[in-house]
């Protein structure tokens, strides 16, 4: 009986996971090359669906910042479990203002008030092909 050789001699579970990267990488240059101007029956364009993404995002999902000062002069000597409960909140407050700020210049840029820059480029592409955008992954926790 024959057995063909694995890609490159690899291990059988380095194969799986070099056709599971090949496969994912072909995915996202599909997803990449997307055009805003697919159907032409009427539809709506890229711009509009990045544009509905950002105002849903902007308008439903966005908290209110958490008064960490407040919230630190509650508790008389924090434990080490609530000075850690500060810092987690500090940074979402962190990743909070990067959304809000991006997603408000995203939509000025999309309607023509400002540049559009590589960043904000990313963030749409992201909004339209439902990835979370890397400017906001790196400032959340990575769970």
């Amino acid at each position: 009986m024959f057995t063909a050789p694995g890609v490159f001699g690899l291990h059988s579970n380095a194969e799986i996971q070099y056709f599971t990267n090949a496969a994912k990488d072909l995915w996202l240059n599909i997803l990449e090359m997307q055009t805003s101007d697919g159907g032409g029956s009427g539809g709506i364009n890229r711009e509009e669906i990045i544009q509905s993404i950002a105002e849903d995002i902007q308008t439903k999902t966005l908290p209110e910042l958490f008064d960490v000062y407040n919230i630190r002069k509650s508790y008389d000597v924090p434990s080490p479990t609530q000075i850690v409960l500060l810092q987690e909140l500090e940074r979402i407050n962190q990743l909070i203002v990067c959304m809000a700020t991006t997603i408000a210049d995203l939509k000025r840029a999309l309607n023509g008030e400002i540049g559009m820059s590589a960043e904000l480029d990313i963030l749409g592409s992201s909004f339209f092909n439902g990835f979370l955008p890397p400017m906001w992954a790196r400032l959340a926790p990575p769970t």
